[in-house]
């Protein structure tokens, strides 16, 4: 048991016991008063009516919650009888209004009393159609009594009937019973949400008792429709404001897991651009200088003068090699440039990546193409020429090769092509990092590309970048 759980159950004893003393109190301070106020007496029901099928939706969201059976079953009662509360509410005073309210306290009674049931196991999907069914076996029964001609006398010379007793003594017991499982699990657990239930039900079961002995219009039957009505909106607010402190908190964690999803989402994105810019960049680079290395081999015998040159710019390229890497270790980007700039990188790399290859290219630059390029465009179109260059000279066999810039139909495309081999461009096979880093960087420049080439008749990559695009 837990500790505090002493005081609320004889708070609890208290709360029931005040109640039942208050309706004697009322019942002998005025014992022959008669208020008659149909109105009154309508809206009042409607409004209790409302309030309980309005509680009944805010407990079918906790299913999903420890003790969630226990409120999905509850949640049934409160619906079923909050429909027939409101159909009690629209008949006219007779045999129908009493029998109404009579079945609305036996069917939420019920639902208090099967939370004893919760703790079995139950049809995964049974709450997604019970509460369909009672919500219309309700409003069957609430139509049927208002159109039967015929009903039981519920009612005789202002006193209910042992037929108007009879369910009501039953659903009395039955909130009882309910209310005592919720006493026991708050005794257990020490959760308010027990014992503001178990508060409900004795209220309930209590009202019900006194109901029976009430006269109709009497001051004891007005003080408990009273009660009734405010307990229902007290425990409406307060699990109300449970179920949008849940819903705030899910909605905070839902925030903080997109927030996180972004952030994963941009540490992927950034990844997978520093891998294209190590494959497109330094690795290319580093290729390129190993043939320039090859080429300083050849030439030491036959021409030392030469082989020194290449050397010395072998050693050029090793060292911005390393500035690249430092910055990529150090998180920054790599070097831009200017579109004017871009020609003479191009020549550059013309001419370092040639080396000993038999495979050599022409370079075609307009200037004013170049001068229309940003910075980043230049960067990644002088990445995509490092890499078709890469391409050519591993795998084509060619013997000429074209790198071309040029301002073509209001585009500025590029063209990397060469005379070898070929490939399929449909094999997926084919398609290593080079052409898909190809793509993403084509794609990044809102550029069309294309890759052209046919078994034996060369290759040629085309990239269109619109001006527009360009200038956005």
């Amino acid at each position: 048991m837990k500790t505090g759980s002493v005081p609320q159950t004889l708070g609890l004893a208290i709360i029931t016991a005040g109640t039942l003393l208050a309706s004697l109190a009322v019942k002998l301070v005025w014992p022959q008063s008669h208020w008659m106020n149909f109105q009154l007496h309508s809206a009042m029901e409607a409004l209790g009516g409302l309030a309980a099928v309005v509680l009944a939706f805010v407990l079918l969201q906790r299913k999903q919650g420890p003790g969630g059976n226990k409120f999905v079953l509850l949640a049934m009662g409160f619906l079923g009888m909050g429909i027939l509360e409101e159909f009690h509410a629209l008949a006219p005073m007779g045999h129908g209004t009493v029998l109404l309210r009579s079945l609305a306290s036996l069917v939420g009674g019920i639902g208090f009393a099967l939370v004893w049931l919760s703790d079995a196991e139950k049809p995964r999907n049974w709450t997604k159609w019970m509460p369909g069914l009672i919500a219309i076996g309700s409003f069957a029964v609430g139509l049927g009594t208002l159109a039967s001609p015929e009903l039981p006398h519920m009612m005789r010379e202002g006193e209910f009937t042992a037929t108007a007793i009879a369910p009501k003594s039953l659903a009395c017991m039955l909130f009882i019973a309910g209310a005592v499982r919720f006493l026991r699990d708050f005794r257990h657990s020490g959760k308010s949400d027990d014992f503001l239930f178990a508060c409900l039900g004795f209220l309930f079961g209590s009202a019900e008792l006194m109901f029976t002995y009430s006269t109709i219009w009497g001051s004891s039957w007005w003080f408990w429709h009273g009660l009734r009505l405010v307990t229902y909106f007290l425990v409406l607010g307060y699990v109300s404001r449970g179920y949008l402190e849940i819903v705030s908190d899910l909605t905070g964690a839902l925030a903080q897991t997109r927030r996180a999803e972004e952030g994963l989402r941009k540490a992927l994105d950034d990844r997978e651009r520093l891998a294209r810019d190590l494959h497109d960049g330094i690795i290319q680079s580093i290729y390129a200088i190993g043939l320039t290395l090859a080429e300083c081999r050849r030439l030491i015998a036959k021409d030392t003068q030469q082989a020194v040159s290449q050397l010395g710019q072998a050693i050029t390229d090793l060292n911005v090699v390393i500035r690249d890497v430092r910055n990529y270790i150090g998180g920054l980007e790599s070097g831009t440039m200017s579109g004017k700039e871009l020609q003479p990188a191009m020549a550059a790399l013309v001419r370092t990546m040639e080396g000993a290859h038999t495979l050599r290219f022409s370079l075609q630059v307009d200037p004013e193409a170049a001068d229309r390029l940003t910075p980043s465009q230049a960067a990644n179109l002088l990445y995509i020429t490092k890499e078709a260059m890469s391409n050519s000279l591993r795998h084509s066999n060619g013997r000429n090769g074209l790198v071309s810039l040029q301002l073509e139909n209001g585009r500025v495309r590029l063209i990397v092509e060469d005379d070898g081999t070929g490939f399929d461009p449909m094999d997926a096979a084919d398609q290593g990092h080079g052409l898909r880093n190809i793509q993403a960087r084509a794609h990044e420049l809102g550029a069309r590309c294309e890759v052209v080439s046919k078994a034996g008749q060369g290759t040629s990559v085309v990239l269109d970048v619109p001006l527009e695009v360009t200038h956005a």
